[in-house]
């Protein structure tokens, strides 16, 4: 074989996150996972580089060993080269260095004891890069890892040479860089086998070309199936790559080896994604402008700018949905806390589920959309808080913490049954509300945000529907127009005097039990006082006139979707409930009991969010929304009193109470 021929490596992740549904992954175990590496060890001449991230091996180990076995077997029989990455599949950069070392740590000990394999390479989740992660990866023997060229391209790299491998560093710590091509990435698994031939050949003499993405092309993403196993796809992909080896023009090698040639320089990346995730993480004005945008450059014939045109680095996630940056800054606390208790295994496991990536971001597929996803990742921080308690000493049965959050204070009142987090900067509405004995915060609800799909975008929809991601540009349709949108973050005890909803900072000052607020508008005065019970949260609200009299009404809303592992959403509903109104749903760990004085029937609502995703247009649940109104009337000497008191009530107590 001349080595003089172009080079092709085949990169390949399979992962399904932390609290999936048991019968998706099973269907992408039949669709997917299985018939890939039957493909596989039909043509045993070509070498694969794949990842399995470790959430998904752990649930194969349990429910479908064959592929494990198989896996096992190609590995053993050099077919097969594994890369490690973070073990539950973190955006490294989301997490604690601390974290980030410890997950790689845990992937490659269990690719070492599981396939006898100790990876150099590292599959860099979304391929998110932070320019400080060479001197992580270098501390747990990583030397290579997978961008995508337009990263490359971005920092001046010239077209055909970005799949390397490059060096970067930091602090004098280096790692290799291999670019993966982004036409490759579209055209497989929708090109035809010719296509994707054609474009390998243009890496030229020994030259090197990378391809690199998600394992669920093959199989489980629509109409996929049928193409590559119906249609034999991959079957006559891989006919064609031994056709070409067999006659000295192509050689296809393992990642790691194309990582291991000399190197064609260095460079220095900043904070970057591939371009669509970078795109997704701009508000959406932004995000809209820049589709459009990029339309307009390819219909100027000015590809050559698109190189250069970025969008905004993971990180703004954070800032796009407050529900996400919430989840976040729990995992930062969580993971403070069991540092200071040791790291007993129990508690890193569980932290280290609940810093899967999928629920802390939104693009094409669901992701914190899919509040199954979510509220697992927040029942996976309780438990790690209560396997760090068991090295710490037990937590508060009463008392209160003041927090400090970007922007801000918090307040966190400790009750026998948990904690309710109170935000003053949010009109005192709770953000949340744990149950200890349910494993789950009850006001886990992910808001109604407005995305850059729900606006009118025809010029920004991809010309040719069979490259990928073009089935996820869902039309217009004119039911988008009645949508409603959040734009704040929404618990419990969301407050509106006569139709203004209160979602501006009240002040405060804390309380033996809890937190004192106050707020003062035209002709009324509300005080809220809310503190810890034995039993949950009592709210009380005080109106008084800023003149004789004050006629008016009171609202309170608060949103709650109580987690069912397992399960979707779809089940949460709202009914009364021994003297109260109760939100559960089958399965729930825990529920949520609201009795309010004045009694008072609410208004229910259920909460959807409507995304565009590969299959086209989806409603996905959320939970309930619940707001009692109250007609009051209140003099200098009588003030309106409200009381509102929410009971974290764990599923076994909640037929019990009932009785009582």
């Amino acid at each position: 074989m001349s080595e003089a021929a172009p080079r092709l490596a085949l990169v390949v992740h399979f992962h399904q996150p932390v609290g999936n549904l048991d019968r998706v992954v099973a269907h992408a175990t039949r669709r997917c996972y299985l018939p890939f590496l039957r493909v596989v060890e039909a043509h045993p001449r070509i070498p694969w580089t794949l990842h399995y991230s470790g959430c998904l091996l752990r649930w194969l180990e349990a429910h479908q060993p064959e592929v494990p076995e198989r896996l096992d077997r190609l590995v053993r029989a050099g077919v097969v080269e594994l890369m490690t990455g973070g073990m539950e599949e973190p955006i490294l950069a989301s997490i604690p260095e601390r974290d980030q070392l410890a997950q790689v740590e845990r992937m490659s000990n269990l690719l070492r004891a599981r396939f006898g394999v100790s990876p150099k390479g590292l599959w860099l989740t979304e391929r998110v890069w932070e320019p400080t992660l060479p001197a992580v990866l270098n501390r747990v023997g990583v030397s290579h890892t997978v961008i995508d060229d337009t990263s490359l391209r971005a920092v001046g790299v010239l077209p055909g040479q970005e799949a390397g491998p490059w060096v970067t560093e930091f602090e004098g710590e280096a790692v290799r860089l291999v670019g993966a091509s982004r036409g490759l990435r579209y055209l497989i698994p929708y090109g035809s086998p010719e296509a994707v031939m054609r474009e390998v050949d243009r890496a030229g003499p020994g030259g090197l070309v990378v391809y690199a993405d998600d394992g669920e092309k093959f199989g489980e993403w629509p109409d996929t199936h049928e193409q590559v196993y119906g249609r034999r796809w991959l079957d006559r992909l891989l006919v064609a790559l031994e056709g070409a080896t067999d006659a000295g023009r192509l050689r296809v090698v393992p990642v790691g080896a194309a990582a291991a040639a000399p190197p064609r320089g260095r460079v220095y990346l900043p904070s970057c994604s591939y371009d669509e995730m970078m795109r997704w993480a701009l508000p959406t004005p932004a995000r809209h402008a820049m589709e459009l945008s990029l339309a307009a450059v390819g219909k100027g014939g000015q590809e050559g700018l698109r190189s250069f045109v970025r969008g905004a680095p993971w990180q703004e996630f954070l800032a796009k949905y407050p529900e996400v940056a919430r989840l976040h800054q729990a995992m930062l606390r969580v993971s403070r806390k069991v540092d200071r208790a040791g790291r007993p295994d129990a508690a890193v496991e569980h932290l280290h589920m609940a810093q899967c990536n999928c629920a802390y971001w939104h693009g094409t597929f669901g992701g914190a959309y899919l509040t199954f996803l979510r509220l697992e990742l927040w029942r996976q921080l309780v438990l790690a808080e209560q396997a760090a308690d068991l090295n710490l000493g037990p937590p508060p049965s009463h008392g209160i913490d003041v927090l400090e959050v970007p922007g801000g204070e918090e307040i966190r009142v400790w009750g026998p049954w948990g904690y309710a987090t109170v935000a003053p900067s949010l009109g005192g509405q709770v953000v949340e509300f744990i149950s200890r004995g349910g494993a789950a915060n009850l006001t886990a609800v992910m808001g109604r945000h407005q995305e850059a799909y729900h606006l009118p975008s025809p010029d920004a929809a991809p010309t040719d529907q069979s490259l990928e991601m073009g089935i996820s540009v869902a039309p217009s349709s004119p039911s988008l127009d009645d949508l409603v949108f959040d734009t704040v973050e929404v618990g419990a005890l969301r407050d509106s005097i006569d139709g203004r909803v209160l979602d501006a900072g009240y002040d405060w000052e804390p309380t033996s039990q809890g937190v004192r607020l106050r707020w003062q508008g035209e002709g009324v005065s509300l005080e809220k006082s809310i503190a810890a019970t034995a039993e949950g949260l009592e709210a009380v609200y005080s109106l008084r006139p800023t003149g004789e009299i004050w006629r008016g009404s009171l609202r309170v809303e608060l949103r709650s979707c109580p987690a069912a592992p397992g399960r979707t959403a779809d089940g949460v509903r709202a009914r009364r409930h021994a003297g109260g109104w109760v939100v559960d749903q089958p399965g729930a760990t825990a529920h949520l009991l609201v009795e309010t004085t004045p009694p008072a029937d609410p208004e229910a609502v259920q909460l959807a969010a409507i995304g565009a995703t590969l299959k086209g247009w989806e409603e996905m649940q959320q939970g309930m929304s619940l707001s009692w109104t109250w007609n009051l009337e209140a003099t200098a000497e009588q003030p309106s009193e409200v009381r509102i008191l929410l009971l974290p009530v764990v599923s076994r107590h909640l037929a019990a109470r009932a009785r009582a």
